[in-house]
């Protein structure tokens, strides 16, 4: 359902309740009138009176003076309007009156701090019943709350000054210790020395950490190097150490003088081994290779290859000692390293322990004259400086305060009205009469066949007024239509001979639907008969004003036949078979076997058959009837009916294993939201040429 149909649904609801139940806003806006108006003439007069407190010149900001207050403190009037309503200001003003004036009296007291807007005035407003006291009292409240803080100022400052002596004994305690410690620290400990061992220290591991840095160069250098590399590269040294360790210098040189020596026999050599190519060159095309000269040639060539690769091995030889050499003088520089690293560590411990120790004294030295400072200025004049609040201006003369009549007429107009209101919903949350095709879908699942609006402004005296051929009540014919056409097209229509009608309750309407309904499917042309089955209350007689007084209780006593108590009315197709003379014992008479033949020859005989009963509620004869019957049609007056009861009802049916073909909701208003079928009646019922527009 639209959100815009339901609200809709809800204004009616609200709309009809209040249209029912006005009375009971009427009763509690009245009674809320007449409370305010019974406190507002009991009430005593009220008197008040006004004190003003001002923010000192000297601590408003520059911006105050061009007519804005800035607050410095954040909150400094919130603080103030709570202490001046607080119970300690009230009870102190009111001892200190009573000591001053034992003669003034004042029951009822409201004290009302206010802030002027954008400005630095604080108002304290006062009322009462005694004109004389208020004044009095306005001005003890200010001065108990000037008092009060001027009382907490200087237990302020006592409790600030108490605690910083506290710590500053303690801290001169602790400086004391602190510089005992370093007295002791400097005596066991010569820090001269140690910061001379530290530089130097530092120094020597410096020199002795680059030493190892280029010999680990020169053995990763030496170490990829292939034989042929080794002989074209000379073995070099690197820059010796400041303190050179004893054995390691001279092997070091041993073997870079012999492998130096190697290298330069390895250029000699190669240079002579190319000279003797060259020559074995030249002289081959003079001399055969068996020649004395060249054979010579050829030889010389040999021993130089031959000398050049015993160089080469002893040049592999040289280089591998070096390499032995530089992996030992790595392990002595190691173990002197470590030696190093170890002095400059415990040089640099003692420093640190000297610095931090110096650092803990000035440390505390500088705290204990700061908190020196902060007490002498606690104690100084200018600590207990005047409060920032000034009077500016005393308890004015107290004036009557307005009895307030419009404010109470209104406080009580509107509380009457709410109560009022909450009343009327909590009725209609006890309310469960349904006033809608809407809200019946929410209770039940039978389908609904029919909507019938409330016609009761053509209601007459002898009672409502069936259908006739030409009713100008548009929208109640349609209805009837509408209700037809759903019987007509249901599923297994052509089964549907009997028909009974009923409701849970009495006044829903059931006798005027059953008769309008036979009416309508009488003017399709279908042979139709009414039977008024409400034995004890039935009016279907009344209704068509036919004569009654011999009926269906006649037929099932066995005094006359059926024939003979059916009427025939002004619609041709139309026969009705009225109550006729009432009976206690219906429930008996309905029970009969007859009932059960009359039902055959009716279906035998007419097109349909509908039967008007009496409410499932209220007797017992609905129950017992309606398992013989195709189908029923339970009617529900709208905003009459209980939807529990109604349910009841249909367990009831149900019970009896009854065909329930769905509701009728009688009497609905064609104001409803949700009955837009019917909106266009009275637009398209009939009318005559002239009534037209083009």
């Amino acid at each position: 359902m639209p959100l815009s149909a339901g609200l809709g649904l809800k204004f009616y609801r609200y709309k009809s309740l209040i249209r029912r139940h006005w009375w009971v806003l009427a009763l509690t806006v009245g009674l809320g009138l007449a409370y305010e108006g019974y406190v507002l003439f009991s009430k005593p007069q009220l008197y008040e009176s006004s004190s003003q407190l001002l923010v000192r010149d000297e601590l408003v900001s520059d911006a105050s003076k061009q007519g804005t207050f800035t607050d410095p403190w954040g909150h400094l009037f919130d603080t103030a309007v709570e202490q001046l309503k607080s119970k300690n200001v009230l009870d102190g003003a009111k001892n200190s009156l009573a000591l001053v004036a034992p003669q003034l009296n004042g029951n009822k007291v409201t004290i009302t701090p206010s802030v002027v807007s954008r400005t630095n005035i604080l108002t304290v407003k006062g009322t009462a019943t005694n004109a004389e006291f208020i004044q009095h009292f306005v001005d003890a409240v200010v001065n108990e709350f000037l008092a009060e803080r001027k009382g907490l100022q200087d237990e302020i400052i006592q409790r600030v000054g108490k605690g910083l002596a506290d710590q500053s004994s303690q801290l001169r305690d602790s400086l004391k210790a602190q510089q005992a410690k370093l007295q002791a620290f400097i005596q066991d400990n010569n820090m001269a020395f140690w910061a001379e061992q530290q530089k130097s220290s530092a120094i020597a591991l410096d020199v002795l950490k680059s030493q190892q840095s280029q010999l680990q160069n020169e053995l990763q250098r030496l170490e990829s190097l292939t034989p042929d590399q080794l002989l074209q590269t000379p073995l070099t040294r690197p820059a010796a150490p400041a303190k050179p360790q004893p054995g390691m210098m001279e092997s070091t040189q041993r073997t870079e003088q012999g492998g130096n020596e190697v290298y330069a026999q390895y250029l000699k050599v190669t240079q002579e081994l190319v000279q003797a190519q060259a020559d074995v060159e030249q002289w081959k095309s003079i001399w055969k290779p068996k020649h004395p000269k060249m054979q010579a040639l050829q030889m010389k060539v040999d021993n130089l290859q031959r000398l050049l690769a015993v160089i080469k091995e002893q040049n592999y030889n040289a280089s591998k000692g070096r390499m032995a050499a530089i992996r030992a003088e790595l392990k002595v520089l190691e173990s002197s390293i470590v030696k190093g690293e170890t002095k400059v560590l415990e040089a640099s411990r003692k420093d640190a322990d000297f610095k931090q120790l110096t650092n803990d004294v000035t440390n505390t030295q500088k705290e204990l004259d700061r908190i020196f400072s902060s007490a002498t200025s606690v104690g100084s004049p200018k600590s207990s400086s005047p409060d920032v609040f000034v009077v500016s201006q005393k308890a004015t003369a107290p004036v009557a305060v307005p009895p307030g009549t419009v404010s109470h007429l209104l406080i009580g107009l509107v509380g009457g009205f709410v109560v009022g209101m909450i009343a009327l919903l909590l009725l209609d949350r006890a309310d469960d009469r349904l006033s809608s095709s809407t809200e019946m879908l929410d209770h039940f699942s039978e389908p609904i066949l029919g909507q019938i609006p409330n016609v009761a402004d053509s209601r007459k005296d002898s009672g409502l007024p069936l259908l006739q051929p030409e009713d100008d009540r548009y929208t109640y014919a349609e209805a009837f239509r509408s209700l037809r056409s759903s019987l007509i097209f249901m599923p297994n229509q052509a089964e549907l001979k009997t028909i009974l009608i009923t409701s849970a309750i009495p006044n829903e309407g059931k006798s005027t639907i059953a008769s309008n309904l036979a009416v309508t499917m009488a003017a399709s042309g279908a042979r139709v008969l009414l039977v008024d089955a409400d034995l004890r209350r039935g009016d279907i007689a009344q209704l068509f004003d036919i004569d009654g007084r011999l009926g269906l209780s006649d037929v099932l006593r066995g005094e006359v036949h059926w024939k003979e108590a059916a009427k025939s009315t002004k619609h041709s197709t139309l026969t009705i078979i009225p109550r006729g003379p009432v009976t206690n014992q219906s429930g008996e008479l309905l029970l009969k076997p007859i009932m059960v033949s009359l039902l055959e020859e009716f279906k035998d005989t007419f097109d349909l058959t509908i039967f008007n009963t009496a409410p499932i509620l209220a007797a017992d004869d609905t129950p017992t009837l309606a398992p013989n019957f195709d189908g029923v049609l339970m009617v529900i007056r709208a905003s009459f009916t209980s939807a529990r009861m109604s349910k009841n009802a249909l367990n009831t049916l149900y019970q009896r294993q009854v065909n329930v073909l769905g509701l009728i909701l009688n009497c609905i208003d064609t104001e409803m939201p949700d009955y837009y079928y019917y909106q266009y009646s009275n637009y398209y019922a009939a009318t005559d040429g002239s009534d037209r527009k083009s």
